[in-house]
């Protein structure tokens, strides 16, 4: 739960909705006035987090009418359990994220929504559920979920890092070792990340976003050795600028897309 800090004021920006009618059951418009907040050449997706900290994805698309948030709303909706004339406020936290404060009939602010985490089939993770926040999940320990590892190569500054990330999502850190940033240009998933991200023993693409926002197609290729980031990593660690010894945080943040952080 996102603590307040009721002394300072938060410039951020909000908008706000009121569930009514059929249609914000299948998408949400932002409001015209709001897209000034935005960036021009805004990501097509966006990242909601409910009270409970959960995470959705969601795409956002344009057209004559405005910009609406599309697929994965519904799944939003249905987490949350939202329902006729709740009230919901969305505060803009940049990178197209956004944080939603959820007030019932009465307009008393909800503390915690509740999440479902029901969304499995056939193995593979729905598109647009929440990510299962609980550290003491039965088969998922608190190390494999939010813990950081350490690959052949890499430099010990990684023992040294005090890992000062607070998200509940899947996540890892890693020490860039030579072959991250040199010639190789691979980067290993932790196979502790793989299962606790639902990640088939296939080839797949994934999206890697940067701190401004920027997303980067990369392959993610499966060996005997597990899961691991190559075609593409090498344009992103250049664009980066990353370098040997450079401390980063891979956080799940949709099923198909990871935020990385840079210690």
């Amino acid at each position: 739960m996102e603590k307040e800090n009721l002394n300072t004021e938060d410039a951020r920006p909000i908008f706000c909705k009121i569930i009514y009618g059929e249609d914000v059951k299948l998408h949400l418009r932002i409001p015209p006035a709001f897209m000034k907040h935005l960036p021009q050449e805004m990501s097509n997706r966006a990242t909601l987090t409910g009270p409970s900290g959960g995470h959705w994805g969601v795409t956002a698309s344009t057209d004559e009418n405005g910009t609406y948030l599309q697929k994965g709303w519904k799944e939003f909706m249905k987490g949350n359990n939202l329902g006729d004339s709740e009230f919901l406020m969305f505060r803009y936290d940049g990178n197209m994220q956004f944080y939603v404060k959820i007030f019932n009939k009465s307009g008393v602010k909800r503390e915690a929504a509740p999440v479902s985490v029901s969304g499995y089939s056939n193995g593979k993770r729905a598109r647009g559920r929440p990510w299962k926040r609980s550290i003491g999940s039965k088969g998922l320990h608190k190390q494999q979920l939010h813990g950081s590892e350490e690959h052949p190569g890499q430099s010990s500054r990684i023992r040294k890092t005090v890992n000062p990330f607070a998200s509940k999502s899947p996540h890892f850190m890693t020490s860039l070792a030579k072959y991250n940033v040199e010639k190789n240009f691979i980067s290993r998933i932790p196979r502790s990340f793989s299962n606790a991200a639902n990640f088939t023993p296939s080839k797949k693409k994934v999206v890697l976003r940067d701190s401004a926002g920027k997303g980067l197609d990369v392959i993610c290729l499966h060996d005997k050795g597990g899961h691991c980031l190559s075609g593409g990593w090498g344009p992103f660690v250049h664009y980066n600028k990353l370098k040997l010894g450079d401390v980063c945080i891979f956080e799940l943040v949709s099923i198909d897309e990871m935020q990385v952080h840079v210690l």
